[in-house]
């Protein structure tokens, strides 16, 4: 037995070092991992809403609810009526959240190139193939 073998931990030791790649970006614009990735997911859609967000982000739905509390209350994030459901609203960024998810996206990206320069662009590419594979349920 050797723990070394283990997917799962090779996953997450991958993933613990991108996130400390990233956590100073994200502890310098006063974010967390969550919040980024939900400010992510609102910007790729229109008119979506916090359970949608909620079940892309696979959070629970308190969860989420919590999360756009806190990015409400930085001014990042607001809940608008939706167009086609007045029960429900929308989320969308403020202009602020627009500015930061920017900025962050290209400090992100260049932690990305940090953490795979070890790898040829079609080991890159291969890997991000693979994943994909992977993730989907």
């Amino acid at each position: 037995m050797n723990i070394e073998e283990s997917l799962g931990f090779k996953l997450a030791k991958a993933s613990q070092r991108m996130f400390e790649l990233f956590a100073a970006c994200l502890d310098q614009a006063s974010i967390t991992s969550k919040q980024n990735g939900a400010m992510l997911i609102i910007h790729e859609h229109q008119n979506i809403t916090q359970k949608e967000v909620a079940l892309l982000q696979r959070v629970d739905q308190t969860t989420m609810g919590q999360i756009i509390d806190q990015l409400e209350e930085k001014q990042l994030v607001m809940r608008v009526k939706h167009p086609a459901d007045r029960r429900a609203y929308c989320l969308v960024l403020t202009n602020k959240g627009r500015e930061l998810i920017t900025s962050l996206w290209v400090e992100m990206k260049h932690c990305e190139d940090v953490f795979l320069e070890k790898l040829n662009r079609d080991e890159i590419t291969q890997l991000f193939k693979l994943l994909d594979i992977i993730e989907k349920e």
